[in-house]
């Protein structure tokens, strides 16, 4: 069963580990699958304002706020991703966290999003002590909503790491990464300090982004390091080449490897660009 999972499910989870987010790399158990179904946060109270947000009885102000929310963060994911999104994107939102770890897939209780089977849920934090986060992280879980939408969960397994976390922090605004400053960034890069440019993903590493020289603990901003660094690689291939960008991505959607997707793009391969890249960051020193 654990292996039916592994292959199958892609599910996201920005947690609450310290006063920062992080990302919850875990594999939902068997029992916290059956519990996602038994408690389908579709199966709520709907939003009047939009019938795609469900809460928990009690937040409706919380679902206002994100129905509120929920069209422009809708346009700007298609904008970069370069197409609608597949199909309606249920979004659950809670009050509290016993409620949510049923709910989210994962029977992770101290995150801020998750993303599973294409549906979000969003956790109680985003509407009391870290409600400032709400537009970023909704954006965030979107991109990786819209993602999972188009391509199946082997292909989504299969994309790196850093480029769909990357990807999401660059079309949130830094939503995910809010903690670690693009300056501490670029210069943990020129010290070395870097993350690894994979490829390829592995249903063995769900959600991690590997450094090259990985620290002897790892914390909420560790995580939060490699987002950051892979939000600002995905924005360098960005507004580098939007139209290169746009070709990448309908080669994503096209189901090719994610190596074959960047050469159809960018007409380079992956190490190269990340070459430019590093060596762009060392000018703005």
């Amino acid at each position: 069963m654990r292996h039916l999972i592994a292959t199958t499910i892609a599910a996201t989870a920005i947690t609450l580990t310290q006063p920062v987010g992080a990302i919850a790399a875990a594999l939902p158990a068997a029992h916290q699958v059956a519990s996602r179904v038994w408690q389908n946060p579709d199966l709520l109270p709907a939003s009047p304002e939009n019938p795609q947000v469900h809460y928990e009885p009690g937040g409706a102000g919380y679902a206002h706020a994100v129905a509120a929310l929920l069209p422009a963060a809708l346009a700007r994911v298609e904008a970069v991703h370069g197409r609608p999104f597949a199909r309606p994107v249920g979004i659950g939102v809670y009050v509290s966290w016993e409620a949510f770890a049923a709910g989210n897939g994962l029977g992770q209780p101290r995150a801020a999003g998750v993303t599973f089977f294409g549906h979000v849920t969003l956790a109680p934090l985003l509407f009391s002590a870290q409600r400032q986060r709400l537009p970023g992280i909704l954006s965030h879980e979107l991109s990786h909503a819209h993602l999972q939408g188009w391509i199946s969960p082997s292909a989504y397994i299969h994309l790196p790491n850093w480029f769909k976390e990357g990807l999401a922090v660059m079309i949130s605004g830094d939503g995910g990464a809010e903690f670690v400053s693009e300056v501490e960034a670029r210069n943990a890069m020129r010290r070395g300090d870097r993350i690894v440019i994979e490829s390829e993903g592995s249903a063995r590493n769900l959600t991690a982004i590997r450094f090259e020289n990985p620290a002897q603990t790892s914390d909420g901003s560790r995580v939060m390091m490699g987002y950051r660094q892979a939000g600002l690689f995905v924005t360098f291939l960005h507004d580098r080449d939007a139209a290169g960008f746009a070709r990448m991505m309908a080669a994503i959607f096209d189901r090719r490897q994610f190596a074959d997707a960047v050469m159809a793009g960018y007409g380079r391969d992956l190490r190269t660009l990340w070459i430019d890249f590093l060596r762009s960051n060392e000018k703005l020193s």
